[in-house]
């Protein structure tokens, strides 16, 4: 039987190919990861929110049509927190067989949740038992954060944190204040802060824009709803200089919480495993830091919304697997 992993209808569509067999006398199911694949890699647009036909119909000739399709995230709650966050009623824009009808695909879909889809993704492609996962990113549904202890070759949700608090939606604020395209440009800021001096704005963004984590807990709490934008903090500050170093305080700010997190994971759990998915584990400079504190730390290829095709698969089967290879490149 053959299964697709899908992502797709948001940023940076995604597909994953799996084939599922019966597995030697024992009659368990055994299901193998054949291929996965960036839409953006057969298009050639940047963070391309589409499959794109010549993907689609390499996967169909390659491996055969799909039994079953597996999305990413749950549509009707992601339709919820749309309404609820004063976007409109969207549900046609996320009706998921409608959306793949353009490309011929009407087979069985199944769902899984957003944080799930990457927890998924960064435990069961890596090898130990026993390992703490963060999941951080912008938005899933509601969830922006999730603190998962992987154990016994099963995921247990520890801690969760939702919208509108959101440490990747600060992160892409900052972004978009800093000129630049949200969802596209985060990578830039790590560069400009190299330049800046984020003991200038540091603590003037802990006292307006959010709160200083707490010890005891995982809460990283915004005073501000960072999904509407920025655009209007501290309109003075203007000049290249200024924009270093917000971008200098950005990173600082999101390198500490990171670290926060990291800490409070690791008394959580007592693993001394670590594993990070979704868009926050891009940032490599943060992930260095916390790199130490741990035994290993494991990032796996495409971390964040794209890799979920393959993690909401994972998601299911609960089958480990190894990445080499498998990205079309």
């Amino acid at each position: 039987m053959i299964t697709w992993g899908m992502v797709g209808n948001s940023h940076d569509a995604s597909l994953a190919v799996f084939q599922t067999k019966v597995a030697g006398l024992t009659d368990q199911y055994k299901t193998k990861l054949l291929w996965a694949s960036l839409s953006k890699d057969f298009s050639g647009v940047p963070n391309d929110p589409d499959f794109n036909q010549e993907q689609i119909d390499y996967a169909v000739k390659k491996f055969g049509v799909p039994s079953k399709v597996v999305w990413y995230e749950r549509p009707l709650l992601k339709t919820a927190r749309q309404l609820w966050a004063g976007q409109g009623w969207l549900y046609k824009e996320n009706n998921i067989r409608q959306y793949l009808k353009r490309w011929d695909i009407k087979c069985k879909i199944e769902y899984t949740q957003h944080h799930e889809s990457h927890a998924a993704y960064a435990y069961y492609t890596q090898p130990q038992d026993d390992c703490a996962v963060i999941c951080l990113d912008s938005i899933g549904e509601f969830e922006t954060l999730t603190i998962w202890h992987g154990k016994n070759n099963k995921l247990k949700k520890i801690h969760s944190q939702s919208y509108p608090h959101s440490l990747g939606l600060f992160y892409s604020a900052m972004t978009q204040r800093m000129g630049l395209v949200p969802q596209r440009d985060e990578y830039l800021v790590a560069q400009m802060a190299a330049k800046g001096d984020y003991r200038k704005l540091s603590k003037i963004m802990l006292q307006e824009i959010l709160v200083a984590p707490h010890k005891v807990d995982a809460e990283i709490k915004m005073r501000e709803n960072m999904h509407r934008g920025i655009m209007w903090w501290r309109p003075e500050l203007q000049s290249e200089q200024d924009m270093n170093d917000i971008a200098a305080a950005t990173q600082r700010i999101f390198e500490l919480s990171l670290k926060h997190l990291s800490q409070w994971a690791k008394v959580e759990t007592g693993s001394r495993h670590l594993a990070l998915a979704g868009g926050g584990a891009l940032n490599r400079q943060a992930v260095n830091m916390i790199k130490r504190k741990w035994k290993t730390v494991h990032v796996p290829q495409n971390p964040g919304d794209p890799g979920s095709c393959v993690g909401a698969v994972l998601a299911k089967t609960k089958q480990r697997l190894d990445l080499t290879g498998k990205w079309h490149s």
